[in-house]
This record gives structure tokens, C-alpha cells and sequence, in this order.
């Protein structure tokens, strides 16, 4: 069964590929196995010269990060809780995780990368005028 969830919405990890291993027993998903959301950026510079004479100049410049606005999310939480036990919501060794069992969080989308300008917020906009002499 796959990890993933391909289908929209903000769930990206499926819990019932997971499952305790029996007591004893190493789980048998590898490090690096699995991962995290896409990452999709388009960045934009547009620059012009424009002399003034003399030995100063202008330069105008155009920025724009993330110019198609691609929503790119952090990496969800992967913490599993132990749901040994007897009650309604909680699993045996081999059995397959629910979300209830996993907790409220395992596997959401629920924070997009960057707060910073340029990586993987929001598209922004830049002008400036650079004047040198």
C-alpha cells in the first residue's frame, strides 16, 4: 500500500500504510523512504539601464518570486503515537494505523514553506532604482 495520498486535500500521508511490527521486530520502511511534498518556484528579474550621461547611471529593476503563485507546503508531521492498547482507537501490532489511532496531526499539510521573501512564500513584488556615480 502506498504512503501516500494523491488525491487533493491536505492529507498527504496515509496512515493505514502503517502498522506496529510485532514485538521484537524492526519496521522495515527505511530511512529516506519517504517524501515530503513537491517544491515548484518560478523567480523573475527584469533589469534596464538607462544612461544618464556623464559618469553616473540608472538601473531599473523588476523582481518577482514564485511568479505562478505555487503553493508549497512544509513537510507534514510524521510522528505516529503508540496506540498499543485495548481501547476503542487503539491498534495491535500488524494492524493497520487509522487517523484516529495516528493522532489529529500525522500526515496533514498544515503549513506552507518560507515566511522569508523568495522561498516558497506567496508571489512578491519587487521595483527598485538603483542610482551609481
Amino acid at each position: 500500500m502506498s504512503p501516500y495520498i494523491t488525491v487533493g486535500g491536505r492529507q498527504w500521508l496515509n496512515p493505514a500504510a502503517f502498522s506496529i511490527p510485532a514485538p521484537g521486530e524492526f519496521g522495515n520502511v527505511k530511512r529516506g523512504d519517504i517524501r515530503g511534498p513537491k517544491f515548484k518556484q518560478v523567480d523573475l528579474l527584469v533589469s534596464k539601464r538607462v544612461p544618464t550621461g556623464g559618469r553616473a547611471g540608472l538601473e531599473l529593476r523588476l523582481e518577482v518570486f514564485n511568479l505562478f503563485n505555487f503553493t508549497n507546503y512544509a513537510n507534514p508531521s510524521g510522528r505516529l503515537n503508540n496506540a498499543l492498547g485495548t481501547a476503542a482507537n487503539q491498534i495491535q501490532p500488524g494492524q493497520a494505523f487509522t487517523q484516529a489511532a495516528a493522532g489529529s496531526t500525522f500526515g496533514l499539510l498544515t503549513s506552507t514553506v518560507g515566511t522569508t521573501v523568495g522561498l516558497g512564500t506567496n508571489r512578491q513584488v519587487q521595483l527598485a532604482a538603483r542610482l551609481s556615480f
